[in-house]
């Protein structure tokens, strides 16, 4: 008998050894990993059906009044630590409670201790009072935790609190303004701020590229000059679709630039008199067949400027960006177009297929045929496990509190 004495003892001795001691900032806030998770349980001294349930419970109590309930349950402290400034410090630690209502209420558990505390914040004190969080601790808690029943005393406090929070008149006293967990993403960047600074920053850069061409062809020829500014055009365009539109600043001057360019009056370089240039309808007569294709299909626009002094002849071609059309490998002309795509073999998981597609050359009707590769196909993904549920239905965004205080309001005892 004597033995089992010692053994009990020493066996005793060696759990308390073994128990985790909490500082304040080493109890893990489980509400910031996850919003739908208010018991913070870290030691197991709840199981894992009482603490789902009481993470339920709470959910229903800030959903219905705005009040932040959380539970603490941890094997111990530091001996040399006072349990009642630890929660205090623990509330005012985590902000529990919203910040215009002081609405918050801290449920800790000292496991080792044999001791717990319900701290309340300003606000709560009218709808718990320090006599009803000490009648809690006494008569739901302490009888079932003498028994280790800590489950069924946890269990009775959370309700009874969830009692008196959700009456209709504590309610209406509770209540905030602000919503549940509206801080939880203010460390988060702001995608929309960083969008208008993302957008502003192309903006910038295309300002800056389309003063520095500006400058640095300011002395070629317009035709040259018209090239290398339309260069812009396209990545200008998507900018401005990309960036709601601010980059417009930069695209219509451009196209201004553009037009001016192509109608201004040009100096014949022959002679050095004004050129004068011709009218769609009869700068056909001056085009070749190929010229006349391009024009006739949109491909090509081709400007013809014709000086009456000398007779000199300068047909300036303006590609059209927007067109599909591609150059013919035999005539050159920017005229052909896809007639077919056949995929000749379809791909495997082992191997590549391929394709060819056919171009037909709308000025000389010479069709060629381009090979392409297709890329093998993605070999199934298997889930080991005969069918079980992925994740561990968790998986929510985190959570935050709204900056409560408390003022040392509640009770604690022991069992």
């Amino acid at each position: 008998m004597k033995r089992i004495s010692i053994l009990i003892v020493l066996l005793t001795a060696v759990l308390a050894a073994t128990a985790t001691t909490y500082t304040v900032d080493q109890v893990p806030n489980v509400h910031l990993a996850d919003r739908n998770r208010y018991v913070s349980n870290p030691d197991g001294i709840l199981s894992p059906e009482a603490a789902a349930g009481i993470d339920s419970s709470l959910k229903s109590v800030w959903d219905a009044t705005s009040a932040e309930v959380v539970v603490v349950a941890i094997d111990d402290i530091s001996p040399d630590t006072d349990i009642d400034r630890f929660a205090t410090d623990l509330f005012s630690s985590w902000g529990i409670g919203k910040k215009d209502k002081d609405n918050g209420l801290l449920l800790l558990i000292v496991k080792d201790q044999r001791k717990a505390v319900i701290r309340t914040g300003y606000g709560m004190e009218g709808t718990v009072p320090d006599i009803l969080a000490g009648k809690i601790i006494r008569h739901a808690m302490a009888p079932r935790f003498r028994e280790g029943d800590y489950d069924g005393g946890t269990v009775e406090a959370v309700s009874q609190l969830a009692q008196a929070i959700t009456s209709p008149e504590a309610r209406e006293e509770l209540m905030s303004k602000y919503a549940n967990d509206a801080d939880a993403g203010q460390d988060e960047p702001d995608l929309f701020a960083l969008f208008l600074i993302w957008a502003g920053v192309l903006t910038l850069i295309i300002l800056i590229l389309f003063i520095r061409e500006v400058v640095s062809t300011r002395r070629m020829d317009r035709f040259d000059r018209y090239q290398k500014l339309d260069r812009l055009s396209v990545p200008t365009l998507i900018i401005t679709f990309l960036a709601l539109g601010a980059p417009l600043i930069v695209y219509i001057p451009l196209r201004l630039m553009l037009r001016r360019l192509r109608r201004e009056k040009r100096m014949c370089p022959n002679c050095g008199h004004s050129m004068n240039l011709v009218d769609e309808e009869h700068d056909n007569f001056y085009l070749t067949p190929a010229q006349d294709t391009e024009e006739r299909i949109n491909s090509v626009d081709y400007d013809v400027w014709l000086c009456q002094q000398c007779g000199e002849t300068d047909i300036l071609p303006y590609v059209n960006k927007s067109s599909s059309y591609t150059v013919c490998p035999v005539c050159h002309a920017r005229a052909c177009t896809l007639r077919t795509d056949r995929i000749i073999a379809q791909p495997t998981t082992v191997t590549e297929g391929y394709g060819i597609k056919e171009y037909e050359c709308h000025n000389c009707r010479n069709r060629t045929q381009k090979r392409y590769n297709i890329a093998k196909l993605a070999a199934p993904v298997v889930i080991a496990g005969g069918g079980g549920r992925l994740g561990g239905g968790g998986g929510f965004s985190g959570g935050s509190f709204g900056g409560g205080m408390t003022g040392g309001g509640g009770a604690s005892g022991g069992w």
